[in-house]
């Protein structure tokens, strides 16, 4: 059974991180930047080794089932976005790049999202809860490592 304060940290953070999220979104949209969805997806591509991320791993890395991946990966490729390429090292797989385009809507967009990074969650936080929140959820992410 969860005690009830559980369930209402747990209830408020569903909240809270929908409420935020939304309101980038909307920003980026205002500002006519990249979908937050797709600006995940280009920022994980950025940060992989290489500037290369296999598809199978985008879907880790976002949370997306396979076919969610493949999609999203369909809808940037016919953006220009991205570009599909052979594995390095498994001419059946498939690694995913930037482009100089992606490379150019992630540098766009990224004054938008710090902004909302900033107004939506940091503003509202101590520096004493920025830090209890953060080795908080490294420890559940940790866990499911």
């Amino acid at each position: 059974m969860i005690e009830r304060t559980g369930l209402e940290a747990w209830r408020r953070f569903l909240k809270a991180h929908a409420a935020m999220v939304g309101a980038i979104e909307r920003d980026l949209e205002r500002s006519g930047e990249v979908p937050l969805e797709w600006y995940d997806v280009l920022i994980a591509i950025s940060d992989a080794p290489g500037g290369r991320l296999r598809l199978r791993d985008l879907g880790r890395e976002l949370v997306l089932t396979r076919s969610g991946a493949t999609r999203l990966a369909d809808k940037l490729e016919a953006a220009r976005l991205v570009e599909r390429q052979p594995a390095q090292d498994d001419r059946r797989g498939v690694t995913l790049m930037l482009t100089e385009l992606g490379k150019n809507a992630l540098r766009s967009a990224w004054p938008v999202y710090a902004r909302g990074i900033r107004e939506q969650f940091l503003a509202k936080l101590s520096p004493e809860e920025m830090a209890t929140l953060k080795t908080a959820m490294a420890r559940i992410a940790a866990a499911e490592d």
